[in-house]
């Protein structure tokens, strides 16, 4: 179980560091007049293949973050299924589970 959690916390640092490097990458530069079209069109479509790519990456992280995730919500799951049972074990044997009859009780008369 310890793994896991080192594993997420590395997974976490990649996602921020995806989310980092497309925050840097920022927004495309405005297209610019003195520029033919298809140059205009070449710098976006770098700027599109860039950012597509830091996408790509984000979501490979998140996907795999979400997976460890899904991991450890099984092992808790079954861990809890576990205990269950073993606290159900433990009051048969102790006889919790037997309701036993109670004594009633004479209520008691003031002094005076």
């Amino acid at each position: 179980m310890l793994g896991l959690g080192n594993n997420l916390n590395e997974l976490k640092i990649r996602v921020k560091k995806a989310q980092q490097d497309l925050a840097q990458l920022g927004i495309p530069e405005p297209p610019l007049p003195e520029m033919i079209n298809n140059t205009n069109l070449l710098r976006l479509n770098d700027y599109l293949t860039k950012s597509d790519g830091y996408k790509t990456k984000l979501i490979d992280a998140y996907a795999e973050y979400t997976k460890q995730l899904e991991e450890i919500i099984a092992s808790l799951l079954s861990i809890q299924a576990d205990l269950k049972d073993i606290v159900k074990t433990e009051a048969k044997i102790i006889g919790i589970g037997k309701k036993k009859p109670r004594k009633s009780q004479k209520a008691k008369k003031p002094k005076r």
